[in-house]
């Protein structure tokens, strides 16, 4: 690839990295320092709109595609190479084999400069450069990818071990409840004997007494009488 191909490919890294990967809006590109690069516009380009209007099933892949044709565009330097070559015979109706010789033959009056080759060097630069984003990035987003997948395992295996660990709790204090219960069924048969032997001992000890003091009373009462 020549010197121009390779600042190219820079620049369109550069500028790929925010807009691919990032759903990002594209408001500022650093173009190649070989030319001088037009101003970025914020408003999608004309020309990306016109090849965007392929009709997608996924709506994110439609919405990336457009950002990538806006990023080539904003890319696009003075002059005429493959990009003038290409939205030209998009604006045509289509990038065919009629078309694409339409617009060459119509832009090289622009820019005499224009050749068959030089289209070949300017698209495979950007060819190359937007593999090389793709290559790259993908292998991030993967990364990751299996990086999100391992935390997602350790908490899950995490929160079984917790789980069982709570079930394990649960069955042991079941068991103990189950004991409780049984022990409070209990409570009434072991303590009734010995609640029902004080009341006969009360009863008992009160008659006991009251049979004594009776004997007391009679005494007293014989003495009261008898006794001068």
């Amino acid at each position: 690839m020549s010197e121009t191909n390779e600042n190219m490919a820079i620049g369109i890294l550069k500028g790929l990295k925010r807009v691919l990967f990032q759903q990002e809006p594209v408001v500022e590109v650093q173009p190649p320092a070989v030319n001088q690069a037009r101003p970025v516009d914020v408003a999608v380009p004309s020309s990306a709109m016109r090849h965007s209007e392929e009709t997608f099933s996924d709506p994110v892949i439609k919405d990336m595609k457009l950002k990538v044709y806006q990023l080539l565009e904003n890319l696009n330097k003075p002059g005429v190479d493959f990009f003038e070559v290409w939205n030209a015979a998009v604006e045509m109706g289509g990038s065919n084999s009629n078309n694409i010789k339409a617009a060459f033959t119509s832009l090289k009056f622009a820019d005499k400069s224009l050749t068959k080759t030089k289209l070949l060097e300017s698209g495979a630069g950007y060819i190359t450069a937007l593999k090389s984003v793709l290559e790259t990035e993908s292998k991030k987003r993967q990364d990751e990818k299996i990086r999100l997948d391992k935390e997602m395992q350790q908490v899950r295996a995490n929160l079984g071990n917790e789980i069982t660990a709570i079930e394990q709790q649960l069955s042991s204090l079941q068991a103990k409840l189950a004991i409780k219960k049984t022990e409070l069924e209990n409570v009434q048969a072991k303590y009734e004997p010995g609640i029902a032997e004080i009341d006969v001992k009360i009863k008992s000890g009160q008659q006991s007494v009251n049979s004594v003091l009776q004997e007391m009373q009679q005494v007293m009462d014989l003495i009261n009488t008898d006794i001068n």
